[in-house]
Formats: C-alpha cells, sequence, structure tokens
C-alpha cells in the first residue's frame, strides 16, 4: 500500500495547533494579570527572532525542550536545519488589535490568551476570522520562554462570543487555556533517518502511545490520525512499542485500535506501508514488535 507523507508545514515546526473549542475542564492554575507584559516581551523576542532569521535569538528566545523538539520533527523529515525553521511561509501573529483575555500561571508555566483576527500571513482577498489565540511559555532558570502557540476555533459560537462581549471569561477556565501543569520533559535529539515515516492511528474509544526505536511519536486519545515519527525508521530492523488504553464513555459505538507505519525515502516521495497492527477483539494493553525496512 502506497501513500504520501504529509508536506511539513509551520504547523509541525512551531506546534501550531487548530482545533474545536470543548468544555473539558481542569483544576486552574493562579490568575496572573501582572505577568502579561513579561510574556508579551518574550513573545515579541521570539516573533523577531523569526522574521529575523536569527537562530541565536530564536534559542535565547524559545524553551529549550520545545527547541529539540523542533529540530527532531525538522531533522526528521530530512529537511536542513535551521533552513527549513526560517523557511517556512506561514506567519507569526502580531498582538496589535487582539483583545487580551487573560493570564493563568503555574510559577513555571503560563499562558496568555487573546482573541480576534490573529493574522498569519493569510492570502489577499482571504478574510480573516475572529478566533482565540493561546500563547504558551515556560520558566527556564528564572526567564521565561516562548513554547509555543494554539489557535482554538470558536466559528459561530453564540454562547462564547456573548461571554467575550460581556467580559465573561470564565471559559478561560477549560483545559484549552490553561498551562499545562510542570514542565515537559526534554526531548532526546535524533538523527537523520534512513526514511522519512508517518504514524497512521485509529484509536476510537482507546488511547494509544506509540513509540518507534525508543523514540516517542505520541499519544492518541479517541481519535484518527496521522503524525510524524520522530527519527524516521532506519533500513533493517526497527522496533515499535504500543501501549493501548481502553477508555469509558467515548461514545464510540465499535471500539478498535489500528496502527500502520508508512516509510519514504524522503517527504516528496510515495510512502509504503512498512508495518501495520490490526488485532481482533483482543487487544494487549503493551505490546513490542519488530519490522524490517529495506529498499
Amino acid at each position: 500500500m502506497r501513500r504520501r507523507i504529509f508536506s511539513p508545514t509551520l504547523l509541525a515546526v512551531t506546534a501550531l495547533i487548530f482545533q474545536s473549542f470543548t468544555s473539558q475542564a481542569q483544576t486552574p492554575a493562579q490568575s496572573d494579570p501582572a505577568l502579561r507584559p513579561t510574556l508579551e516581551s518574550a513573545f515579541q523576542a521570539w516573533r523577531a527572532a523569526i522574521a529575523s532569521n536569527n537562530l541565536a535569538q530564536w534559542e535565547a528566545a524559545t524553551a529549550y525542550s520545545r527547541q529539540i523538539e523542533i529540530r527532531n520533527r525538522i531533522v526528521s523529515q530530512k529537511l536542513p536545519f535551521p533552513q527549513a525553521l526560517f523557511d517556512d511561509p506561514i506567519g507569526t501573529p502580531g498582538l496589535e488589535g487582539l483583545i487580551a483575555l487573560g493570564v493563568f500561571s503555574t510559577g513555571n508555566t503560563a499562558t496568555s490568551t487573546y482573541f480576534g483576527k490573529a493574522n498569519f500571513g493569510a492570502a489577499d482577498g482571504v478574510a480573516v476570522s475572529d478566533n482565540i489565540l493561546v500563547l504558551h511559555f515556560l520558566r527556564e532558570e528564572g526567564v521565561w520562554k516562548f513554547d509555543n502557540l494554539r489557535i482554538v476555533k470558536i466559528g459561530n459560537d453564540a454562547e462564547i462570543l456573548l461571554q467575550i462581549r460581556n467580559s465573561d471569561f470564565s471559559f478561560l477556565n477549560d483545559i484549552e487555556f490553561q498551562p499545562t501543569a510542570q514542565l515537559p520533559l526534554v526531548p532526546q535529539p535524533v538523527n537523520t533517518p534512513d526514511y522519512v515515516a508517518e504514524a497512521w492511528v485509529d484509536a476510537t474509544g482507546y488511547e494509544v502511545t506509540i513509540e518507534v526505536n525508543g523514540h516517542p511519536t505520541g499519544t492518541f486519545t479517541n481519535i484518527k490520525r496521522s503524525e510524524l515519527v520522530m527519527g524516521g525508521v532506519r533500513n533493517g530492523q526497527n522496533v515499535i512499542r504500543l501501549t493501548t488504553k481502553r477508555l469509558k464513555n467515548t461514545g464510540a459505538a465499535t471500539p478498535k485500535v489500528e496502527v500502520a507505519i508508512y516509510a519514504a525515502s524522503d517527504p516528496a516521495s510515495p510512502a509504503d506501508r512498512v508495518y501495520h497492527y490490526r488485532p481482533g477483539a483482543s487487544i494487549e494493553p503493551v505490546i513490542t514488535e519488530n519490522f524490517t525496512v529495506s529498499d
């Protein structure tokens, strides 16, 4: 079976995530509006580094764990680093004209959230819609660094729009707008792979965690999606580890797990399926299997 590896974009490079508004809740961090100027300064330093193609400034402004994750993602696609970081045509949004909604902090992680027309460099004639921009930050050795950003698409959600008009920002307690509970682990650097690889995952009614050759590919919760395999796959034997957990109350009519790995010599070439896991009714919670890739 052949398919195309997805094209690399800034969506991968800067961890920009488009997702629908949901109502999942978590214990909120503390509101900290006084922190906003510091966070905005950190974000502007990151934007300036991207605009000037300045690697040293980008490293100074970006959380270290995110630096490694971005480098790993670029290298895993057999692209040049840092050139690929600065070559992407998608722009970085400014904060001008956006409405500041709220800042939350745990002391080491923080979010600053805005509403309005965040412009990523849309083509002429393409309307920029109102959405919610969430900036994430990490505090390293006492200094706040930019981590990533998210756009939470609200569409025509009249309830959220009404809340914003009435300056009711209680929805910021939902998980989309809260900082992570703790600093993330720093990933291990990867080497340029023999093959660029993508995992196709169906985790309907399950949570599935994937590692390939010791590098985490991701955790997939009640979702169908594809994801870049960090570190790709190598010529010869490879090892995949799958951890699965059945979820309750997901509404999935037919829960299932299916995982496929596709590999190509480069992102522009057709990819071949090199691994396929499709269990029956009995799904082991943890499996480790070998698969071989060859020219």
